[in-house]
């Protein structure tokens, strides 16, 4: 009897850390899939919201710089929107559809190569300004660890520079 109570015991402990260790598992995937949206979308949007701001103040003298941050978010959105994203699974439809709309707004900004830097034209610098101001009325200058925070912010962003993409068309 003492061998099968031994058994038991070893049986429950064994089921308990492995409880544990699926727990941490899953607690750490959520942190990891948030940590993403904030340090590779989230901060460069914030970034390229100072950006534009310090275009404009020094009379657009490298625009580049905006194109380069631009291409960096568009970059982390389009890797998250693919289903093999370990961060994919945390996106609802709608912020998705948010990451789509913002994506594509950026994409109306003139575009580095890697053999030639953008030409940005009186309108381009409009639709930054934009953007910008879209970020502005999100608050996204405030960086938060917040995923559903800055997913809300992305949804104010989306609506307004759906007026941008609109206007593109």
């Amino acid at each position: 009897m003492s061998k099968i109570k031994q058994l038991i015991a070893f049986l429950i402990i064994s089921n308990l850390l492995t409880l544990c260790f699926l727990a941490y598992s899953f607690i750490n995937k959520d942190f990891q899939q948030n940590n993403y949206f904030i340090e590779e979308i989230q901060e460069p949007l914030v970034e390229l919201q100072g950006m534009i701001h310090d275009q404009q103040e020094s009379n657009w003298k490298h625009p580049e710089l905006v194109s380069f941050q631009a291409y960096k978010i568009q970059k982390a959105i389009k890797d998250v929107l693919q289903e093999r994203h370990f961060a994919h699974s945390k996106l609802k439809e709608e912020e998705k559809s948010n990451l789509r709309e913002i994506n594509q707004a950026l994409q109306s900004l003139p575009q580095n190569t890697s053999k030639t830097i953008a030409k940005w034209k009186k309108k381009d610098k409009q639709n930054a300004l934009t953007f910008e101001k879209a970020l502005v009325l999100a608050k996204m200058d405030t960086n938060e660890a917040d995923y559903k925070k800055f997913m809300n912010k992305c949804k104010i962003v989306a609506s307004e520079t759906a007026k941008i993409n609109d206007i593109s068309k």
